[in-house]
This record gives structure tokens, C-alpha cells and sequence, in this order.
């Protein structure tokens, strides 16, 4: 799925730098799917935050929120580690 940058609502550009997002969007869940997790995830249509059980589908393309990095995008360590206990996608 690719969602241009701009297109993004504000919560997850000020969170996600424009760098950061090629890398964040391995992660997305399109409308429909299961969610791999039961975790917060981010409407990338409107911003919402909503919780999500594993398996529920998906309304609308999210994004979980531990990908979100804080600092206006100046922290890329969600990128780079995993949370003890994931079970998202490789």
C-alpha cells in the first residue's frame, strides 16, 4: 500500500518524518485485513486511534501506534527494535 506523505492526517506527520515513512508503511494494515496484534492502531484516512483485538478486521488502512515515534520524527528506534512480545509481521 502506498499513501503519499501529504496525505497523511497530522497526528502521524507529527510523529512519522518524511523519511521515516517508507520505512513505516511495511506495517500497514489495509481495510479488512486481521490485525496481527492486539495493540492501538491509527486510522490513516481520519487519525483516529482506536484499539484493536487481535483478528478484528480492519476499517480502514491503520497503522499501529508503537510506530508512531514521538519528537516530531526525531526518534527512529520503533524502526529498529522489537517490542518483547510482538507478533506483527517480519
Amino acid at each position: 500500500m502506498d499513501v503519499p506523505y501529504a496525505e497523511l492526517p497530522g497526528p502521524i506527520k507529527d510523529n512519522i518524518a518524511p523519511d521515516q515513512w517508507a520505512e513505516a508503511q511495511r506495517d500497514i494494515i489495509a481495510e479488512g485485513d486481521p490485525v496481527p496484534e492486539t495493540t492501538q492502531y491509527i486510522n490513516l484516512k481520519n487519525g483516529q486511534i482506536l484499539p484493536y483485538q487481535q483478528g478484528q478486521r480492519a476499517a480502514g488502512p491503520l497503522l499501529p501506534t508503537h510506530d508512531l515515534s514521538g519528537g516530531h520524527g526525531t526518534d527512529d528506534t520503533q524502526f529498529n527494535t522489537t517490542p518483547k512480545g510482538a507478533r506483527g509481521k517480519p
